[in-house]
């Protein structure tokens, strides 16, 4: 997908450069907090970010705003293996936690976690949701971000009915996320 190779390039730079890291933290300072507003984060949730990237900007950020403990997954090990540098230069490597997983993957848990957040490279986006979804705890969390109107044939999307009646939060200085939609699972009842 381009786009994905456009961000890690990007990414890529920020990760060498401070000036560069900075200019893109900055770029979601703005983004995170108004998902930490839209979800009630707070200290006390346990965080799990899908597709850090090399610069996992927004699980950093979570933890910097929150102070809750995040961990990243990503299915790119050369982006986690950065990620996992940039955590340990920042300090933050006991709160932010990053490991190369598919979040599509069967295997995994997703018990423990209050808040999942879907980055907007997500591929594909309605396979890992699903997947997710479906192992939550009820009551969990899930931030999916998504695209700019005019953006939106470049990410993977996400069609799915559940999400047209959920709260959400616009970023109106984004060039590319549109809004965060705050979904929030619900107790199966038979």
């Amino acid at each position: 997908m381009l786009i994905c190779s456009l961000t890690q390039k990007i990414e890529n730079w920020a990760s060498k450069t401070e000036f560069l890291f900075k200019i893109a933290k900055d770029y979601y300072q703005e983004v995170v907090q108004n998902e930490v507003i839209l979800a009630n984060i707070t200290s006390d949730d346990n965080i799990l970010c899908i597709g850090g990237g090399i610069c996992p900007f927004t699980a950093i950020l979570f933890h910097q705003v929150t102070g809750a403990k995040v961990r990243v997954i990503d299915n790119n090990s050369c982006c986690v293996n950065k990620a996992r540098q940039i955590i340990d230069r920042m300090g933050f490597s006991e709160s932010v936690k990053t490991v190369c997983q598919d979040g599509s993957s069967a295997g995994l848990s997703f018990a423990e976690y209050t808040v999942v957040h879907f980055a907007l490279q997500v591929s594909p986006m309605e396979c890992v949701f699903s997947n997710v979804e479906s192992r939550v705890a009820p009551s969990t969390k899930l931030l999916v971000r998504r695209p700019k109107k005019q953006l939106k044939n470049l990410y993977s999307h996400l069609p799915n009915p559940l999400l047209h009646s959920c709260p959400l939060t616009t970023h109106k200085k984004a060039r590319n996320i549109g809004s965060t939609l705050l979904y929030i699972k619900q107790e199966y009842i038979h």
